[in-house]
């Protein structure tokens, strides 16, 4: 199931949310489709095809940092036709 997650974290974090990235490593069971960071700061967005345990396992080690809107979604157009590459 692919799901998406818009992250944000406060402005007095970012240096710390920058630090954790760099060494924090995608969960084996999820696959990354798309990853984006905001370039005016403090949000990054995400689509991960994985299962409620991925899903739960890409979200443990941010929770004390980072707020997580994360809903399911279903690709359609051209994300559709980009997947089936």
């Amino acid at each position: 199931m692919f799901f998406m997650n818009i992250c944000t974290w406060n402005t007095k974090d970012d240096m710390e949310v920058r630090q954790r990235r760099e060494k924090w490593k995608w969960p084996d069971e999820v696959e990354v489709v798309f990853e984006f960071i905001d370039l005016q700061g403090c949000r990054a967005i995400n689509v991960l095809n994985t299962d409620t345990k991925g899903l739960i396992a890409t979200r443990s080690a941010w929770i004390d940092i980072i707020k997580f809107q994360t809903f399911p979604v279903y690709p359609i157009g051209v994300s559709k036709s980009l997947l089936g590459k």
